[in-house]
């Protein structure tokens, strides 16, 4: 009687341990979706099925069109898995599972229960493919390496030589210099600081649109990146046209002919640091054909790799770049290093430079993201 209560004993304590091992050996998977797929949404569906049929199903979900950090995730996970680039291979939904992924609403049907019935998975190597350890972990600060700083300083520095706002600036100064040299310094540093108020919201915008529109890119491998490194390209080679060509095919990468008298016009009101200010915020639209196309560029890039509080302090960066040379304008006038009929000749004779320059700088952008170099 003691043996036989001896083995009962042994074999429920065995059992007991036996059903613990297995309870902690779950089958691992993450899946990612996009909020407004229809095929997402029948997923998801599915899932929450098979999660309430097999406790042991340990799903992590993450949705990507609107998750900058989770979209960058399930570009690591298409890469570590080698999965084929192509919007039929690389888009939502889609779910890894041990070894072994499934794109689209039929393999995961299809495949997920054969999977669980398999047995238990690890779950991926989140070390080797987010280089955290936890998905979706990565953040802005992390996203800011040496290629973003390349292309940052790259398009500041286009926008920051275009020939629009120097005319600009020194149309400004030609009507205020005659009222006083001090109200030329403080009017035009008023109306610097209404530029770049009018274009940081501009940029925050931009970013914003490129969000909304293009973050469904973000998933199909490839297709974001070649958009941002052809909007570069054409603002290279349109740039150069200007420098070879210069109003050639009736247009150039300038204020528009027909905009700029009433431009000067408006600018020529200024009499106070305040008019110049309300002035400043009237004239930044004048200049967007002009410095928009750098901008363009580099929002789209940043709405790939950031989320709207971290893109802030990159943007208030971007165009204090972008303003600086307005502001050393403003300066060596005042103080008396230049006069403005010089500075005006000098723009004129290096209009053409300036715009090979630009076209230089921006296809070279254009040439490293394409092939991922600075991506």
């Amino acid at each position: 009687m003691k043996k036989t209560i001896l083995l009962f004993t042994v074999l429920l304590f065995s059992l007991l341990i036996s059903t613990n091992v297995f309870a902690d050996e779950n089958v691992c998977a993450y899946y990612f979706y996009g909020d407004g797929c229809h095929f997402c949404a029948q997923t998801t569906e599915f899932l929450d099925q098979i999660e309430e049929q097999y406790p042991s199903l340990e799903l992590h979900k993450f949705e990507v069109w609107y998750n900058q950090e989770n979209s960058q995730t399930l570009q690591k996970y298409f890469d570590a898995y080698d999965v084929p680039e192509g919007r039929e291979s690389r888009g939502v939904p889609a779910l890894f599972i041990g070894e072994n992924y499934y794109i689209g609403l039929g393999p995961i049907v299809q495949n997920l229960e054969t999977e669980i019935q398999n047995g238990p998975t690890d779950c991926p190597t989140l070390q080797d493919i987010n280089g955290t350890g936890d998905i979706g972990s990565k953040t802005s600060t992390e996203s800011f390496g040496l290629e973003t700083i390349l292309i940052i300083i790259g398009a500041a520095l286009v926008d920051s030589i275009n020939p629009c706002a120097i005319a600009v600036i020194l149309i400004l100064l030609t009507s205020l210099i005659v009222v006083g040299r001090k109200r030329a310094l403080t009017a035009g540093l008023a109306f610097i600081i209404s530029i770049y108020i009018v274009y940081f919201l501009f940029g925050l915008g931009l970013f914003s649109l490129f969000q909304f529109i293009l973050i469904p890119l973000t998933v199909i491998g490839g297709i974001l990146r070649y958009f941002i490194g052809t909007i570069a390209i054409i603002v290279g080679i349109l740039n150069i046209k200007d420098f070879i060509w210069y109003g050639g095919g009736g247009f150039v990468i300038e204020i528009p002919r027909s905009w700029r008298p009433r431009m000067k016009k408006l600018i020529m009101t200024a009499t106070s640091p305040i008019s110049a200010f309300v002035i400043g915020f009237l004239v930044s639209l004048f200049e967007l054909p002009c410095t928009g196309g750098p901008y363009f560029f580099v929002t789209g890039y940043l709405a790939d790799k950031f989320t709207f509080l971290g893109v802030i302090p990159i943007l208030l960066f971007y165009n204090l770049f972008f303003i600086m040379p307005l502001i050393i304008i403003n300066l060596v006038i005042y103080f008396g290093y230049v006069k403005i009929d010089k500075a005006q000749q000098w723009r004129t004779k290096n209009l053409r430079n300036l715009h090979l320059a630009a076209g230089i700088i921006m296809i070279l952008l254009g040439l490293a993201i394409i092939p991922g170099i600075l991506y």
